[in-house]
């Protein structure tokens, strides 16, 4: 069966940033915060007992059982709702995720909190934090004369929109906002140094090509140089109960 989702496969690519920095146990229970159509249960199949991707978008979440039956995955489900209040008892999963939404939450903390709430006691949480992705965006519809990529919510007329990035903050305040929300850092990384080229056509060889890969990271882990990424990956661990 021809894949139909190719627009998911630079996420696939990309994700085994995700895997090596943040790995799984096959017993885990993992909630997928922000999901959209998925791509993190590809990327972690085989390396969990179950995932739950939580979005706020239906007709992502219709893509996203489609997805899952081309890839021969069963043991993910999802929950429509907002990220924000999500419909699941306290310690209810041993690991969570966020790639690429907070930025678009209209109160991050909110995020952080649900996440602290729904994680049992020694729970971990993976999260990205945009950092020059959207300067690069910024940059090239300045260029074009285009909007700029995220709106001053200062702005008049501005309303939230869910698709676009409504948050923007340096990659220190991000990292203390999640700690406010009973978390402490473990560990941190930018995904990748090189600029978003695939935006442009360019295929990800930052990621395919195993040599190129082995020397980004390298690089993605040294202090200061890892917030110049295109995001910030970072894993928490529960601290405290909020």
């Amino acid at each position: 069966m021809e894949d139909e989702f190719k627009f998911l496969k630079s996420k696939i690519i990309s994700g085994r940033v995700y895997l090596d920095l943040f790995p799984f146990d096959k017993n885990d229970l993992v909630i997928n915060i922000g999901c959209g159509e998925g791509p993190q249960a590809i990327v972690y199949a085989g390396h969990y007992k179950k995932m739950i991707g939580v979005d706020i978008s239906k007709e992502r979440l219709e893509k996203s059982k489609e997805i899952m039956k081309i890839y021969n995955i069963d043991n993910y489900e999802t929950l429509c709702a907002n990220i924000e209040e999500i419909p699941f008892p306290d310690k209810s999963f041993d690991k969570a995720i966020a790639i690429d939404v907070i930025e678009h939450v209209q109160n991050p903390e909110k995020l952080c909190l649900e996440a602290n709430r729904l994680l049992k006691g020694d729970g971990k949480f993976l999260i990205t934090f945009s950092t020059m992705y959207d300067k690069y965006r910024n940059l090239a519809s300045m260029i074009k004369h285009f909007k700029p990529w995220i709106k001053n919510k200062n702005e008049k007329g501005y309303k939230w929109n869910p698709d676009a990035h409504n948050q923007s903050h340096s990659p220190k305040q991000w990292i203390a906002l999640v700690e406010r929300c009973g978390f402490k850092l473990l560990k941190s990384r930018a995904n990748t140094l090189f600029p978003p080229l695939h935006l442009y056509g360019f295929p990800k060889f930052w990621f395919t090509n195993n040599i190129i890969y082995k020397i980004t990271n390298f690089f993605c882990k040294i202090p200061v140089l890892k917030n110049y990424g295109q995001a910030l990956v970072c894993v928490f661990e529960k601290n405290k109960v909020i």
